[in-house]
């Protein structure tokens, strides 16, 4: 409680943070916006309020986009202080039935598994298509993850090492997630084929795990922190030049992971290979098309690596790429958000896909999984046939 009061009190209410707030730009309501929900927790933490149902749904209408924190002149930790209040109130706090899901096949790997082998089942017979002409994940409650699931393809299973394929010029660990294998293989095979490309050994521990996230914005700290501990230990390799991530929501997460050893080797793919001087132009194909980037908010606001992205991209000779407005704010997504708050996900998705789509973009790229396959079921409701892919996807691709 009072650590909830210290980080609350930080902030001097100045109102920088409003128009940065897309919950508070759609609804104009001061209880929507950073400034309204830390004032609420301010008074909840002082015993000045009561815990309710309306105060919940307050805080729990935040996307924890954390834009907010980017212009934030106090430094006020709006992350953690809406992160420690559910775990104050988690009691008061229902999980829906598609996150329970969702965070029992993340934790499992048998669970996983399975998931994999039933999707297969789901989506390679007619079952699918019959299961939604009589609605029943409508009825069964699972319509928000059923919207979500792209086209199955076979995946391969992942060797526990790679080896370069160019001069060696250093090791990495590749952190796939609960949800690469499964929903993302594409990706997963993409980063191994170019960080090999580049002239890196990489390795992907077989015990890695979720990276907590899931857990964290429900309350669940205790488990968060130990999924966090079982990725320290598989990554615990000291030749290890680096963690690198293909899902910005996984890697601003596992960025503030206690464990600062493990924390400061973790890198979003994009920007590690720039960092790492990486120029591929001579080894790419080039390819006459019309790009949208997409730029997660973990990318941006927590992460900070929103330029590696760009340049990488722009290795690719002929390619026309456009980045939408900072207007655009968060596309909805944001982890299980679209999952509980459909309503305000589909509005922000649907100011982005107004925004994308007047260039008639050939590919919208993005570095989030979660955000990918949102911004990608928008577009299919909507009849639009446009391939979401991840930057590194793109760049395997034109591999020569």
């Amino acid at each position: 409680m009072n650590n909830l009061l210290a980080d609350a009190d930080l902030c001097v209410k100045c109102g920088l943070c409003l128009p940065h707030c897309p919950t508070y730009n759609k609804t104009q309501n001061e209880n929507e916006s950073p400034r309204g929900r830390i004032a609420l927790i301010q008074a909840w933490a002082g015993k000045h309020l009561e815990t309710s149902k309306k105060l919940v749904e307050h805080i729990d209408n935040c996307l924890l986009c954390r834009s907010c924190e980017r212009v934030c002149p106090a430094v006020v930790p709006y992350g953690r202080l809406i992160n420690d209040f559910r775990e104050q109130i988690k009691g008061e706090r229902d999980t829906t039935l598609s996150v329970s899901l969702l965070k029992r096949v993340s934790h499992n790997k048998t669970a996983g598994r399975l998931a994999q082998s039933g999707l297969k089942f789901y989506q390679t017979t007619a079952l699918q298509k019959t299961a939604r002409f009589l609605r029943l994940p409508e009825l069964l409650r699972l319509d928000k993850i059923d919207r979500l699931l792209p086209d199955y393809h076979d995946s391969t299973p992942l060797a526990p090492h790679y080896p370069t394929t160019a001069e060696v010029r250093g090791n990495v660990g590749l952190f796939i997630g609960c949800m690469g294998s499964l929903l993302d293989h594409e990706t997963v095979n993409a980063a191994i084929k170019v960080l090999t490309a580049a002239g890196f050994n990489v390795s992907i521990p077989e015990q890695q795990t979720c990276c907590g996230a899931l857990d964290l914005h429900d309350g669940d700290n205790e488990t968060s922190g130990q999924l966090a501990a079982t990725n320290c230990s598989a990554f615990a390799d000291k030749n290890l030049d680096a963690i690198v991530t293909i899902a910005s929501g996984c890697g601003s997460q596992m960025q503030e992971y206690q464990q600062a050893e493990f924390a400061g080797k973790v890198v979003d793919i994009s920007q590690f290979l720039i960092k790492s001087g990486c120029d591929l132009s001579d080894q790419l194909q080039p390819l006459a098309a019309s790009i949208c980037l997409h730029t997660p908010c973990s990318l941006k606001n927590v992460m900070r690596e929103e330029q590696g992205a760009v340049k990488l991209l722009q290795q690719i000779p002929e390619i026309k790429m456009t980045s939408l407005p900072a207007s655009i704010q968060c596309c909805g997504s944001a982890g299980s958000y679209m999952l509980d708050h459909p309503q305000m996900a589909q509005a922000l998705l649907s100011d982005l896909l107004g925004v994308a789509l007047k260039d008639q973009p050939e590919y919208l790229v993005s570095s989030n999984i979660g955000c990918a396959l949102h911004i990608s079921a928008g577009l299919k409701e909507r009849g639009i046939a446009l391939e979401v892919l991840h930057p590194v996807t793109l760049i395997a691709r034109q591999l020569k």
